[in-house]
């Protein structure tokens, strides 16, 4: 997401508040930066506040300097006006999106049955592109408290998935309103910045907003008319959509909302020939099958992604594909088959070309095998690699991928823990708290209730900020989150 101007404003005078005390102690760019444990480079991009740096290398700066902290405080201070900035920004486009929903909620009640009529008859495969256009306007403006109304068998949406004949077309005609890429392109906007606001705030915070962007626009543009190349882009960009909209479900642990979310992105990618697309969707099934500990489901699903897209693989979706293989392995407890599956991922990502072609939504990158790879490891007891992997992973994330940060530093400090430093661990937990503030997440409010159940028997003093502040969290937010 983009930065304010207040913020912008903040981060450049830090940074020259930086480098004023670097010059009045006598230090050069080249010979200070030593001192931190970082580049010239990074200290001279966060003097002109062109570089997002962490709490870290302000803190590392403060120890330099003998400053007491001053600089440190001013970072806090930037990230609390930031997360301020951005709460406010989530809050009015809810207003705004809800607004739009209730000025077009009657042309629904007009075109779209309403799910108390049909809502048994939701199926995991719609047979043909009316069918599924309409099944998924019905479940998005349905009322889906209840688990059975978004009930799925994802074993027959998978099947169906490896061997169903591709769609014969994807035009629509004598409909209204006429749809263009324009259109398209304009839902794939939507739709990153949907995603920025999940990666940056969690998927409780996204996840409103999103669905009411699916009842509102793209319910009325899958009726219009379009061509053929058009039906085709605006099916992928629809399963791109609803692939971000089943992500922000499962992180607010709404699983029965997630499963029905993804199985429809897995039809829509199919409607729109995107095979590639459709296993990156079988792998977030696989993640959030393990996650509830189906960890047979999770490896016939991963398995799937693996061998259906029916012509080779990009490296980097290799990558992508053979991490989350290996922390089904880890789970399984077959370490033989992880460590392959790692070295496939690593192998893989050596082979990446910038000259390759690759969609947006493949951003796999050594970070991201990294932390599968740590998470892989910990689970197996492998403490030592945890370790080192986590805090590879932990520095590459990306500056406003809070939730990912959180879930990283998470893995750090349970290996943390498995390898007996509580006092380190209990730091690395209070850094988490912090962020999670910020975050709508029932994933890091999972793994902070986790680290909080490891930490708090040990009685240490060291632990105790830290118990404290877990516990103040779970306390306001875990009755927020649905179950």
């Amino acid at each position: 997401m983009v930065d304010s101007d207040a913020v912008v404003r903040a981060r450049r005078a830090l940074g020259a508040q930086l480098a004023a005390l670097r010059d009045a102690a006598g230090h050069t760019q080249h010979g200070f930066a030593p001192s931190t444990g970082y580049s010239r480079s990074t200290l001279a991009n966060a003097e002109t506040g062109r570089q997002h740096v962490q709490r870290d290398f302000w803190e590392r700066c403060d120890a330099a300097l003998g400053t007491g902290g001053a600089l440190t405080l001013g970072f806090e201070q930037i990230k609390a006006a930031d997360r301020q900035q951005r709460e406010h920004e989530a809050r009015q486009a809810r207003a705004e999106v809800e607004a739009r929903m209730r000025a077009v909620q009657s042309e629904f009640a007009h075109t779209v049955k309403t799910p108390s009529q049909d809502s048994s008859s939701l199926s995991s495969w719609p047979a043909d592109l009316d069918l599924l256009t309409q099944e998924a306007a019905i479940f998005w403006v349905a009322d889906t408290s209840e688990p059975a109304f978004a009930a799925v068998d994802l074993g027959a949406a998978a099947l169906r998935w490896l061997i169903a004949p591709d769609d014969p077309s994807a035009v629509r005609t004598e409909a209204w309103p006429r749809i263009t890429l324009g259109d398209v392109r304009r839902l794939q906007g939507v739709q990153q910045r949907m995603k920025d606001l999940d990666n940056a705030l969690g998927g409780g915070t996204a996840l409103p907003l999103a669905v009411a962007y699916l009842r509102c626009e793209v319910a009325s543009m899958l009726r219009g008319r379009y061509d053929e190349t058009t039906g085709r882009a605006l099916m992928t960009a629809v399963a791109e959509l609803t692939l971000d909209v089943g992500w922000m479900a499962y992180d607010v642990h709404q699983h029965h909302l997630a499963r029905r979310h993804l199985t429809h992105a897995l039809r829509f990618a199919h409607a729109g020939g995107q095979r590639l697309l459709g296993a990156r969707i079988l792998s977030a099934l696989c993640h959030q099958a393990l996650h509830v500990g189906q960890v047979p489901r999770a490896l016939d699903l991963i398995e799937t992604a693996r061998n259906g897209p029916r012509k080779p693989i990009p490296p980097r979706a290799a990558a992508m594909l053979a991490a989350m293989a290996a922390c089904v392995w880890a789970a399984a407890g077959d370490a033989t088959q992880c460590g392959r599956a790692l070295d496939e991922g690593e192998s893989a990502l050596s082979r990446v070309s910038p000259d390759d072609h690759e969609p947006a939504w493949l951003d796999f990158d050594e970070g991201g095998l990294w932390g599968h790879a740590a998470r892989a490891y910990r689970d197996l007891g492998q403490v030592r690699a945890a370790l080192e992997l986590a805090e590879r992973a932990t520095a590459n994330c990306k500056a406003d991928h809070s939730r990912t940060r959180a879930q990283r530093t998470a893995i750090l400090a349970t290996a943390v823990v498995q390898a007996g430093d509580v006092d380190r661990a209990a730091q690395l937990g209070e850094a988490i708290v912090s962020d999670a503030w910020a975050l709508r997440s029932h994933h890091v409010y999972g793994d902070i209730a986790g680290l909080l159940a490891a930490l708090k028997p040990t009685k240490s003093t060291s632990t105790t900020d830290f118990v404290h502040a877990a516990s103040d969290l779970l306390a306001a937010r875990l009755p927020l989150t649905p179950s």
